[in-house]
């Protein structure tokens, strides 16, 4: 159920490739149904408790609420019933799993640690939480071995309190920030769930020898927790970062138009002149996260870096749409101020001319609890503009004062000069087509403001007609 998610879509293409007959349902044709009916795999549009007759397993998306009629139907007929997590820690089972968490970053380290054993030659199965255009998809599916003792690499969200069902031999943690409190209470609860993540791989140290903990040493919770997990597990603990505490440090980190660089300092030496094409000093840390993995896993220095400089960018990740009479138009799907204040500041760092900001916030509830936040980044970005577009409502109810113009009201307030509502998509395209060459329009959210970008490029193309 859901199979048009991003999440829901990889368990489906996964289990199919392990040899089950699988179909799938979704409320509408778009996300990953078409590329789904692509590879063979039924899937219906519309929900129907006839859909769970035939089945010996349901799994859902946490999205589906517990009292939809499919599986009200499915527990009257007694069928095993799973939310995406719990298959996919039974499709992990035995393997050798590199599971990446944390609140921000997750899925480009995924992509990056996927690529590194690709390029390779190791074959992992990669399950990423957005679209790769080389795989078509958010998956790579390996071809088994004699053994079955296949990578598996995958993004593990800890958006729902649900980490605990995945045991990954070895665990990543980019950081740990307030968000999907709603979940955990507060971020002692969630720093305590990301250590019993880390301590998990204490269980799969009996089957692999590969067994490690890894983790951003720069964040001082997950730090925390790198530490907790190792001493109850005796298990190498493996951070990374910029700081002189890291275990494997980036140094002289360059960040360009299109790219950045930096070396690696740890156990193995230097290696200098690590490239990857994609601005930002954030994606220099998140490359040193696969490059503390591959080496761990015994990668050379060349092979790390050809990788590297090969990797491209997963759908949404700063993705460049294109560029229109000297406008760059730049689409990312960060939707919390921490991943606001990096992304903008790369956009800033590389663009010769002005940035302007669209921001779509995502969710009423978080809109409200981050509302501060998202004021001081935007304020404080560097942005030559600003404008904002209604909250993407998620399926949730509005909340008084948790609106696109309260945010634009504390954004001027903090001394913001140019501050714009725009109320709908064709509003926020015909405002930006009046954007100078040279300068660089970032579209930002998770919500539908991604269409923004494709037809602000048409909308330029075609000049005033």
């Amino acid at each position: 159920m859901g199979c048009g998610g991003i999440g829901v879509s990889a368990l489906m293409e996964l289990a199919a490739a392990r040899g089950a007959l699988v179909s799938g349902c979704d409320g509408c044709e778009g996300g990953q149904v078409p590329h789904l009916r692509s590879k063979g795999l039924a899937v219906q549009v519309g929900h129907d408790a006839k859909h769970v007759e035939d089945c010996d397993v349901l799994v859902y998306t946490p999205a589906i609420p517990e009292d939809h009629p499919e599986l009200v139907r499915a527990r009257e007929m007694g069928r095993k019933i799973y939310a995406r997590m719990g298959l996919l820690g039974r499709l992990a089972r035995g393997r050798r799993v590199i599971g990446v968490t944390g609140s921000h970053g997750k899925t480009s380290i995924t992509w990056m640690i996927g690529h590194l054993l690709l390029h390779a030659g190791r074959d992992p199965d990669v399950l990423v939480g957005g679209v790769v255009r080389s795989l078509g998809s958010n998956v790579h599916i390996g071809q088994p071995t004699l053994d079955g003792f296949k990578e598996l690499v995958l993004e593990v969200d800890e958006s729902d309190n649900r980490l605990h069902e995945i045991r990954p031999s070895i665990p990543v943690v980019s950081n740990i920030d307030n968000d999907h409190l709603e979940h955990y209470g507060d971020l002692r609860a969630l720093q305590a769930a990301i250590t019993t993540y880390f301590a998990a791989a204490g269980e799969a140290a009996v089957r692999d020898d590969a067994a490690a903990l890894v983790g951003c040493g720069d964040d001082a919770r997950v730090r925390a927790a790198l530490e907790m997990a190792a001493l109850q597990t005796g298990l190498p603990a493996l951070s990374y970062g910029f700081g002189d505490a890291a275990l494997v440090r980036g140094e002289n980190v360059k960040t360009g138009e299109m790219q950045s660089s930096f070396d690696a300092v740890g156990p193995f030496g230097a290696w200098r002149g690590l490239t990857l094409p994609m601005p930002g000093r954030h994606n220099a840390l998140n490359a040193l996260a696969a490059v503390t993995v591959g080496w761990h896993l015994g990668l050379e220095r060349d092979a790390v870096a050809a990788a590297l400089a090969c990797c491209e960018r997963v759908g949404r990740r700063f993705e460049v749409k294109g560029d229109v009479n000297g406008v760059r138009v730049v689409d990312d799907y960060g939707h919390h101020p921490s991943e606001l204040a990096v992304t903008i500041r790369a956009a800033c760092d590389s663009t010769a001319g002005k940035v302007a900001v669209l921001f779509q916030p995502h969710r009423y509830t978080r809109t409200q609890a981050l509302m501060e936040e998202f004021a001081r980044v935007l304020a404080g970005s560097g942005a030559a503009a600003v404008y904002l577009l209604p909250v993407y409502a998620a399926s949730e109810a509005p909340i008084p004062g948790a609106s696109h113009h309260a945010l634009a009201e504390r954004v001027r307030a903090l001394g913001h000069p140019c501050v714009e509502t725009l109320d709908s998509i064709d509003d926020a395209v015909e405002r930006l087509a009046t954007t100078k060459p040279g300068d660089t329009v970032l579209t930002q959210g998770a919500g539908d403001v991604t269409e923004v970008g494709p037809r602000l490029l048409t909308r330029l193309k075609n000049g005033s007609r």
